[in-house]
């Protein structure tokens, strides 16, 4: 006792915050009510798998920036985050998905995005989808869709 007392003095006389340190295992984790919207901050154990791609994003994530944008209510928030997850799935199994080429892939994802898209304007104000519809496209003026490759150019390397 004397030990962490000399520590937290000096720490005090250097300036250095201990009292978390010293006592950490008393706090106990906070308690949420109601659909979370804090992003997942763990940081997933090393399995040996490819790092997933920046498209499959976190569905609270997704809906927390929406939040931002558009300004949803908390009821809008409860009935958009499942909308998100079931997007996630959808789009990880379809990413997994080994028996459709990469053109399949892509018109089966604008699908999956179309749907969630218009499952969710249902749920918004006329206001809120004027904003979002506005973000939208100031989005799309900004990153124009890439030009395709001249018919000269190699081949793209194989994705592994």
């Amino acid at each position: 006792m004397k030990s962490i007392l000399k520590l937290s003095l000096a720490a005090m006389m250097l300036g250095l915050p201990m009292a978390g340190l010293l006592r950490a295992d008393d706090q106990a984790p906070p308690v949420q009510s109601g659909p979370s919207i804090q992003p997942d901050q763990s940081t997933p154990p090393d399995t040996g798998e490819k790092p997933q791609h920046l498209h499959m994003m976190n569905p609270q994530r997704m809906l927390q920036r929406l939040s931002e944008q558009v300004n949803l209510t908390d009821d809008q928030k409860a009935k958009i985050l499942p909308l998100l997850q079931a997007q996630a799935d959808q789009l990880k199994a379809l990413h997994d998905d080994t028996s459709l080429s990469d053109d399949e892939k892509h018109e089966k994802m604008r699908a999956i995005m179309q749907s969630t898209r218009k499952q969710m304007g249902e749920l918004l104000t006329p206001e809120q989808k004027e904003k979002l519809k506005e973000m939208r496209a100031a989005h799309d003026k900004n990153n124009p869709p890439p030009l395709p490759p001249p018919a000269d150019a190699p081949p793209p390397p194989p994705i592994n």
